[in-house]
């Protein structure tokens, strides 16, 4: 398989992790990164994820994120 072929997009990758967790009765945290800062791109995007994040990835930004997720459990 050719590295540049897309074998599922981040939507499809969320749906597809929320469905097992249904089976194992577990929660994973999902955070997602796009280009997209908002409209109907990021709507599509963020549904399943639990934050979000625009590109430029922003460090900072990025482990904030993680310590509110961490925090919540």
């Amino acid at each position: 398989m050719d590295c540049q072929t897309l074998v599922m997009d981040g939507c499809e990758a969320t749906r597809q992790i929320r469905q097992m967790e249904k089976e194992y009765g577990v929660h994973i945290p999902i955070i997602g990164l796009s280009a997209h800062g908002e409209g109907e791109e990021l709507n599509k995007f963020v549904k399943g994820i639990d934050s979000h994040v625009s590109k430029p990835l922003n460090e900072h930004k990025l482990l904030k994120m993680i310590e509110d997720l961490h925090s919540r459990n």
